[in-house]
């Protein structure tokens, strides 16, 4: 991917106070976490996702395109734990508090003892249950390959601002990516005859499980598991100088691995091109 078809760089460019303001935080002259994250980062996030959910077009998918997109997604979930648990063991010495907010997600994640299981194992028996789908072992594509390898050198990173910002990117979306999985599921459903919705029993549960504020699985009063996540990591981001994080290092980290996101989207809307 190249400035020249990359979302990111498109949305840059519409947008040249934002560029602007990346430039700045890089370059030192910019110093706000809180305006970063608010002014900047969420409507990049807001913009570039509603283009690929144009991307995605799940309302159009035909059988074999959904379940191509639903098979990889399932891969980063079936590895997500295990960064999160990495990510902790990396910032431990350098930034305890985001440690243990990157070590809560794990568990969330990976499946606290005695709470809910962990997440990739109800989704993938949610898959078999209401779908019929196994994708237990499923062999990524190389798009997703490429998603796990950024993820792998993020999560081991020595620097714990990139490790922040890298994390803020993931968890950044995860709302509206969930949303869109459940889009892609329930066409899915209406296509095979297993239907959507509520219809989907085990997986509408998971979906909740992710989204619902009232959930038995949301440990932040007021937030969904999800919306947890993200403004639990956005916050060090906000107050990067009070958790002596470097700016420049988060924005660093954040901008990896979102382009990586949003090339692993987009290619995975060409390769569904392809199976029309």
């Amino acid at each position: 991917m190249t400035p020249e078809n990359s979302l990111v760089h498109t949305y840059l460019r519409a947008n040249p106070e934002t560029r602007t303001a990346f430039g700045g935080v890089l370059q030192g002259t910019f110093t706000s976490g809180q305006t970063l994250v608010d002014k900047h980062l969420k409507p990049l996030i807001d913009w570039v996702y509603g283009q690929i959910r144009q991307l995605v077009a799940p309302e159009k998918l035909n059988q074999a395109q959904a379940r191509m997109y639903i098979e990889e997604l399932s891969v980063f979930a079936r590895y997500n734990a295990s960064y999160l648990r990495q990510a902790a063991a990396s910032v431990e010495r350098f930034c305890p508090p985001l440690a243990h907010e990157l070590y809560r997600n794990y568990l969330e994640e990976g499946g606290e003892p005695g709470k809910v299981p962990a997440h990739f194992v109800l989704y993938s028996k949610a898959l078999l249950s209401d779908l019929g789908l196994f994708v237990i072992g499923h062999v990524p594509a190389p798009e997703t390959l490429m998603l796990l390898q950024l993820h792998e050198r993020m999560v081991n990173h020595h620097q714990p601002g990139v490790i922040a910002g890298g994390y803020y990117a993931t968890e950044g979306v995860a709302i509206v990516e969930t949303e869109l999985l459940r889009n892609i599921t329930d066409r899915y459903g209406e296509l095979t005859g297993s239907g959507s919705g509520s219809a989907l029993k085990e997986l509408d549960y998971y979906y909740r499980l992710h989204l619902d504020d009232d959930h038995d699985a949301a440990q932040v009063d007021g937030l969904s598991v999800e919306a947890a996540h993200i403004e639990g990591l956005a916050d060090f981001i906000r107050k990067s100088d009070t958790f002596h994080l470097d700016l420049a290092q988060t924005l660093t980290g954040f901008l990896e691995i979102f382009e990586g996101m949003t090339q692993w989207w987009t290619q995975l809307a060409h390769r569904a091109t392809e199976m029309v």
